[in-house]
């Protein structure tokens, strides 16, 4: 027995609306499981800074991906990194670091003028190529100061009374020729000292011994006295931004390893200007 046309053209219309529905939930399904699969990294940052969907990810001046997505979380924001093929075995690395590029103003330099012309992007600095292989990281919440590191660099931390000359950024000097930079200050965690990490580069790390002396740059000394005025002036540099000096007798000790501790003098002893040791500097 023929079915009534309005049977038939029910049925019909039923079976288009499920197969329509069946296509839509398994292209939701499958446009999740292509933006899932797009998803390489998730670093999370304090602040988003205006970053969007589409910002590009930058290693060294060089795009090498960009924000898949960015939410906003109870503590934070966590940003998905989508990378390129051949950018994902470098930077996927344990010690990978990320900062949002905005404009930043210090004493020491100005930085992120372009992220004050475009939209925000983000960059990266990878980490040893030797390291584990993640993918979830915790984002730095103001660019680094140096933005790579070598391998032999020289890492040491300098414990003073006070901040003083003892800038983020500022440098590290030796006969008033940069050997280094000062990466950050910090109370120290009895509140009792200030401290600070320095990075010695791998080229001069060998002026640094166990008896090396640091003490504070920057200082502008005015002296009168029977046998006239006496006056000290470091460079302008480090006479607006700080820094630090050292220097090593003329009987070096043992090579400083990294990790080593120095205080800082507020000022150089007289009998330092006399220290002239002859030490080979690394190629």
């Amino acid at each position: 027995m023929k079915k009534p046309l309005a049977g038939l053209l029910g049925s019909t219309v039923l079976s288009v609306g499920v197969t329509l529905g069946v296509l839509a939930v398994l292209g939701w399904v499958l446009g999740d499981l292509g933006a899932r699969s797009a998803t390489d990294v998730t670093v999370t940052f304090d602040q988003g800074h205006g970053l969007r969907v589409g910002g590009q990810v930058r290693c060294r001046g060089i795009v090498v991906g960009e924000v898949s997505d960015v939410r906003l979380q109870v503590e934070g924001v966590e940003v998905d990194v989508s990378l390129e093929s051949g950018a994902r075995s470098l930077l996927m690395r344990e010690d990978t670091r990320w900062w949002i590029d905005r404009p930043m103003v210090e004493w020491s330099r100005v930085g992120g003028l372009d992220g004050a012309f475009s939209d925000r992007s983000i960059d990266v600095d990878p980490g040893p190529s030797g390291g584990a292989i993640v993918r979830v990281f915790e984002g730095l919440d103001e660019p680094p100061v140096l933005s790579q590191y070598q391998e032999g660099d020289l890492s040491l931390t300098l414990s003073a009374a006070s901040r003083g000359s003892l800038q983020r950024g500022a440098a590290v000097l030796y006969r008033g020729v940069r050997i280094g930079t000062i990466l950050e200050t910090d109370l120290a965690e009895n509140a009792t000292s200030v401290e600070a990490r320095i990075l010695v580069e791998r080229r001069f790390a060998p002026l640094v011994r166990d008896n090396s002396r640091f003490y504070e740059a920057g200082a502008f000394d005015l002296d009168l006295g029977f046998t006239g005025v006496r006056a000290r002036l470091d460079s302008l540099e480090t006479l607006m931004v700080g820094g630090v000096s050292l220097v090593t007798p003329n009987s070096p000790g043992e090579v400083a390893i990294s990790g080593a501790r120095f205080d800082v003098a507020s000022e150089a002893d007289d009998d330092w200007a006399d220290w002239r040791p002859r030490i080979p500097l690394q190629d």
